[in-house]
């Protein structure tokens, strides 16, 4: 089977994959460029791949063919095989279209537990059917600092290859503190253990989330009241409130014997390996 290699560049490019999965285009891999994603398919399929990014808002282009892998099946007849013999091979035959083993290799591995749970989302676990690569390479992209993603099944074994980009730090094992006083207004937790809810009181330096089996990949979103008074005009007061706190919800300004009273509701945001 020939493959090429097809760049699609504009903002968003890595949807592309999906929308290419539902028409039926099988992604047999994805790696996120500055500018777009490229992709590989079979490469019968490259008129189907422009046809249905046909005015779209993406700038599509054929970049190579990968070369000729053959897949050449060979059956030896011979007249005195044994009906069980049959049985037996068309029975390895059928499992080795099977998912019998999952590996999740390159240097994302790191997010095993995510990838699986991604695939058992998608129906796919012990002697599954072998999966279509494209929507699942998209939302495996999602995942924090994962630049390339590809989906190849052969004799049972689905291997994942997950890279996380060159420029990626190690991840912390530090939990994830909330950064002010307040309520929480969200939460996101890929990794670890969440503490707290949304709308739950926390304080400066509570425990917002905490490491699992291996690191904490997390982001919080803190509200809280902003009651302060500045020195000043009213116009140098707001700017100053601006500065320490950055947009003010329902923020009202009363002139006070001391200087301008700045009120209303401030948001601050910490994360922990999340981007």
């Amino acid at each position: 089977m020939r493959s090429a290699q097809i760049e699609i560049e504009g903002i968003g490019a890595a949807r592309a994959v999906e929308k290419l999965a539902q028409g039926g285009v099988p992604v047999l891999g994805a790696k996120l460029q500055k500018k777009g994603v490229l992709i590989e398919v079979d490469a019968k399929h490259c008129k189907k791949v422009f046809a249905i990014l046909r005015g779209s808002c993406y700038n599509v282009k054929k970049v190579s063919f990968v070369g000729w892998r053959k897949l050449l099946a060979r059956l030896q007849r011979c007249a005195g095989l044994l009906v069980g013999a049959a049985v037996f091979a068309g029975a390895v035959l059928f499992c080795q279209s099977r998912v019998l083993r999952i590996e999740v290799v390159g240097s994302g591995a790191c997010y095993t537990p995510e990838v699986l749970a991604l695939l058992a989302e998608n129906g796919t676990g012990f002697f599954s059917p072998a999966p279509e690569g494209g929507a699942l390479t998209a939302r495996i992209l999602t995942l924090p600092r994962v630049s390339f993603c590809s989906l190849h099944h052969e004799g049972g074994v689905l291997t994942v290859q997950v890279e996380l980009s060159d420029d990626a730090l190690p991840l912390s094992s530090e939990p994830l503190y909330a950064p002010a006083d307040g309520v929480v207004y969200a939460l996101t937790v890929v990794a670890g253990r969440a503490l707290v809810a949304v709308g739950d009181s926390v304080r400066a330096g509570d425990v917002i989330a905490e490491n699992g089996a291996r690191a904490t990949i997390a982001g919080v979103t803190i509200a809280y009241a902003v009651d302060e008074i500045y020195a000043g005009s009213e116009d140098a007061a707001r700017a100053q409130a601006y500065l320490d706190h950055g947009d003010i919800d329902q923020l009202q300004t009363e002139q006070t014997g001391s200087g301008w009273r700045i009120t209303g509701e401030a948001r601050v945001t910490a994360s922990r390996n999340l981007g």
